[in-house]
């Protein structure tokens, strides 16, 4: 037995001799219970928000909380704490710093699990992808070079994922509506109901856009998407009957109101338009949106091996149309972050896409 195993086992057994085997179960499930509830905090404010004040008394004591990814941050970093061989706990801290834009903590987080882990092909993916958003050719080159060495089928597919994404936000807004002969579906995307259950103006303006998509094209079915509920409707419903009320058929009209978010929004979208057999989809969202849900669409396609062709169609919500075709860095950000997790890079692994 080496030196080091030796003092290792012997330490071990100090400790064991000198704790009860009663007190070693109770710190275990003690530990196990903290885990749990910050957990579920971190996911309910995730998904939902909440009190912050609230959060600082009751869950951690003292911490000061400047919002609702925040505490979804110090949820998983005293999960993690707690539980350090949890890669999965790290990846949510990284993923709750890149929804506060924090792509300097997500590095440093991402960085870390490579260090543990040398064949953490997500990590590297994801380092991959801020560097890309920063413009570092030279980081972005050996994340890609380090993805390659641990799967390099994996890694040429996220180098294409990458290269669709750009020509995308490359290319110019467009608000001409497509009149098409084959079987096709216009897709309009939801937008968050007020309280009340109302819709919203951002809604309604995709609403105008879709409807005069779909009667230019009296053939196609039109799927309307959206499950937040608020006052016990969901933009779908709210969504179907404006439709119906401005003279589509209800026979025509497919709701989505099963996910919550972009991302199970496209994935929802996309297994009903490959059940459809859908060979053209006209998306219709609002001009800042198109971009992250044409990328995270098309992917989602792809893993059906669907070879459907997306029309994009804007609502524009910037004062002209040149506004609209600029892109951000933060936009940026927000399109690659949700074409990883489309692509099975989860945000909160275990937890949700």
């Amino acid at each position: 037995m080496n030196i080091k195993k030796t003092i290792r086992v012997g330490i071990t057994a100090a400790l064991l001799a000198s704790a009860p085997v009663s007190s070693l179960w109770a710190a275990d499930q003690t530990d196990a219970a903290r885990i749990r509830e910050l957990v579920d905090t971190g996911m309910h404010y995730y998904w939902s928000g909440g009190d912050i004040k609230k959060a600082e008394a009751e869950v951690f004591k003292g911490i000061t909380l400047h919002g609702r990814y925040d505490v979804v941050e110090q949820a998983f970093t005293q999960a993690s704490a707690l539980s350090p061989e949890r890669l999965d706990f790290r990846y949510a801290i990284a993923s709750a710093r890149i929804l506060q834009k924090n792509t300097d903590g997500a590095i440093e987080t991402l960085t870390g699990i490579t260090r543990v882990d040398p064949n953490a092909f997500n990590a590297y993916t994801w380092l991959a992808a801020l560097a890309h958003i920063r413009n570092d050719a030279a980081a972005y080159r050996n994340y890609m070079d380090a993805m390659a060495g641990i799967d390099h089928v994996r890694a040429d597919q996220f180098r294409q994922r990458f290269a669709r994404a750009d020509a995308i936000m490359a290319e110019s807004p467009n608000q001409t509506v497509p009149v098409l002969q084959n079987h096709s579906m216009v897709v309009i995307l939801g937008y968050a109901l007020a309280e009340d259950g109302s819709m919203r103006p951002p809604l309604l303006q995709r609403l105008e856009v879709g409807l005069e998509a779909a009667k230019k094209n009296r053939d196609a079915y039109v799927m309307v998407t959206g499950g937040q509920p608020q006052s016990g409707v969901t933009e779908g419903d709210m969504m179907m009957r404006w439709l119906v009320d401005h003279g589509i058929s209800r026979d025509r009209i497919i709701i989505e109101d099963k996910s919550k978010d972009t991302v199970g929004n496209m994935l929802n979208v996309a297994n009903l338009l490959h059940r459809h057999t859908a060979d053209d989809v006209i998306l219709v969202t609002s001009a800042s949106h198109m971009r992250r849900a044409r990328s995270v669409l098309e992917d989602a396609l792809g893993q059906y091996d669907d070879d459907a062709v997306v029309h994009p169609l804007i609502a524009l919500d910037f004062d002209s149309i040149e506004e609209a075709a600029k892109v951000s860095d933060a936009e940026r950000l927000v399109v690659y972050r949700d074409l990883l997790r489309v692509a099975g890079l989860w945000a909160f692994p275990g937890l949700q896409q």
